[in-house]
């Protein structure tokens, strides 16, 4: 009897665990550790090359490309990997190993090539994670739009960005090693035990009819990180990973996703360098710019993902080409008052304006990925963020040490309120190009 208890107690418990509440609930927590780690490290590493001598300011850039090295690595291979074995337990194991041996590594490290492995790992881990959580939220809600989903997710990795920027000043990196050595071993069980048995999965299997403006599609979407997370058998659909990357939506949201971790890589890399070089501020100091980023992107995530919902529900796909422009003008606007700012001051208000402008190019970006593959009712979600995974990854290779060198070259003002306000511009340019191509293609066909 208490043996037949114990079994009916564990089966709701996994059905519970395979719910998409629970499953959006683990993404979101994953998320805000490891962007809470990655941030750490980050704000670490110049005042570890100072207080350890290191390296020059120019290697701390070639420091930064090796995080983007690692993660343009892994996030293909994994989504790959976790939609063809229709798995998404195996990346994130492998992953929070790999993170757990670079915090390790990171807590030995006396030289640079010590730094430059730990950076490589962390990279390759993210890479491996990242796109796999954000590929098992997209699986088990599969809506036409996912932006209030994906606001919910930048919500909680903005909050990793402060919690991380303020265990900077309280405790260093030694932050970073307990962080990694504590965590992961516990990210591994939850790992393990979150995803519900098969056949659980088949039972909870939730079926949404959704119309699209070409044809009728049903998704069958399995709550779960386990494996049957898409479709049916019968019903999936596969794409080649070529033919996936060069459709409009997905290249298009990938430039755009390059465009971003080019802007934000530099900012991240060059802001702390200004301030302390111009300003004279500490880093405790420092640590007040990204705390007004990540907390302005807490409280207006949700805001906005709403009203991107809304919006594109209301007035079809072709807007979010117009939503995502009006961010990239709204943050050129931003980083071009940056550059000009003579103060601290100005440059921690501007930070403000510019989190809630890439808020408004990020979170249509995000849900363009799963709401594609959805749409067209494709097996391929997790090579989708992937995709999105390995094009930001590639912004980390050569924006951080090609922004360190143009500090040191042309100065902060040049590189700040010349160069990033005309790489936004270009970009809003291409998303409404497209668009008038499209509104004359509809015109005269």
């Amino acid at each position: 009897m208490a043996a037949d208890k114990k079994w009916r107690w564990s089966g709701s418990f996994s059905r519970m665990r395979a719910t998409p509440a629970a499953v959006m609930a683990g993404a979101c927590v994953a998320q805000l550790i490891d962007n809470t780690i990655y941030t750490i490290s980050f704000a670490c590493l110049p005042h570890l090359f100072e207080d350890m001598r290191l390296a020059s300011k120019s290697k701390i850039g070639l420091v930064m490309a090796m995080f983007g090295i690692g993660s343009i690595v892994t996030s293909t291979l994994a989504g790959i990997i976790s939609d063809r074995w229709r798995s998404r337990k195996l990346p994130l194991v492998i992953g929070s190993v790999g993170y757990v041996a670079s915090g390790l590594i990171l807590g030995l490290s006396h030289k640079l090539w010590h730094v430059l492995l730990y950076r490589l790992l962390n990279g390759m881990a993210s890479g491996l994670v990242y796109p796999i959580t954000t590929a098992s939220v997209a699986d088990v809600r599969p809506k036409k739009l996912l932006g209030l989903q994906m606001s919910l997710l930048n919500m909680f990795n903005n909050a990793g960005y402060m919690i991380g920027k303020s265990l900077v000043v309280t405790g260093g990196v030694l932050a970073v090693v307990m962080a990694f050595v504590i965590k992961e071993p516990l990210e591994i069980h939850s790992a393990l035990v979150s995803s519900a048995a098969p056949e659980e999965l088949d039972e909870s299997c939730e079926i949404i009819e959704q119309k699209d403006s070409c044809s009728d599609i049903t998704i069958a979407a399995a709550p779960g990180l386990d494996g049957r997370h898409a479709l049916p058998e019968a019903a999936a659909q596969g794409m080649p990973l070529w033919r996936l990357v060069i459709q409009w939506q997905v290249l298009s949201a990938s430039i755009i996703a390059l465009s971003l971790g080019v802007l934000t890589g530099s900012l991240d890399n060059v802001l702390a360098m200004d301030s302390k070089d111009r300003f004279g501020i500490s880093a405790s100091k420092t640590g007040l710019l990204y705390t007004i980023n990540g907390g302005t992107a807490i409280l207006l995530s949700m805001p906005v993902g709403s009203a991107v919902d809304w919006i594109i529900g209301r007035y079809g796909e072709a807007a979010r080409a117009s939503i995502v422009s009006a961010g990239l003008f709204l943050a050129g606007g931003a980083v071009l008052t940056m550059g000009l700012s003579t103060s601290f001051g100005t440059t921690v208000g501007v930070e403000a304006w510019l989190s809630a402008a890439l808020l408004l190019v990020n979170i249509p970006v995000m849900s363009s990925f799963g709401e594609f593959v959805n749409r067209l009712g494709l097996d391929s979600m997790a090579q989708s963020y992937g995709v999105y995974n390995s094009f930001w990854s590639l912004s980390s290779v050569f924006a951080p040490p090609i922004a360190t060198w143009l500090y040191t070259r042309v100065g902060f003002r040049t590189l700040v309120a010349g160069m990033l306000p005309g790489l936004c511009a270009l970009c809003a340019g291409l998303m409404l190009a497209e668009s008038v191509w499209r509104a004359i293609r509809q015109r005269f066909r």
